[in-house]
């Protein structure tokens, strides 16, 4: 429990230190450059959380590569390309992993 108080005591000032400049620069006087790049934020999180997940898997020797899911990621970005849709490409995603893991066993 100690440990979750300190992650989360040193999470929090983290947050508040590298956030401070946001919090009392108005919205007007944020120079274009920043504005600009803040639009690549959440696609570059959500793919640094993604692709680990699909590139790797743990087995018990360590970390694996997982062909399966490989290609279900792979048709799943390029369904997410063609449609746009958030809903679609996450149940095109499991379904065709669903499916190689069945069929590759």
């Amino acid at each position: 429990m100690y440990f979750y108080i300190v992650f989360g005591t040193i999470a929090l000032l983290f947050l508040l230190v590298k956030g401070m400049f946001l919090c009392f620069i108005p919205q007007s006087k944020l120079p274009t450059f920043f504005e600009r790049s803040f639009r690549y934020i959440p696609p570059a999180v959500l793919s640094a959380l993604v692709a680990p997940a699909i590139l790797y898997t743990r087995s018990a020797g360590g970390f694996d590569i997982s062909p399966v899911k490989i290609a279900a990621g792979t048709i799943a970005f390029g369904v997410a390309l063609k449609t746009r849709s958030i809903l679609a490409t996450i149940a095109s995603g499991m379904m065709l992993l669903w499916l190689l893991t069945y069929l590759v066993g």
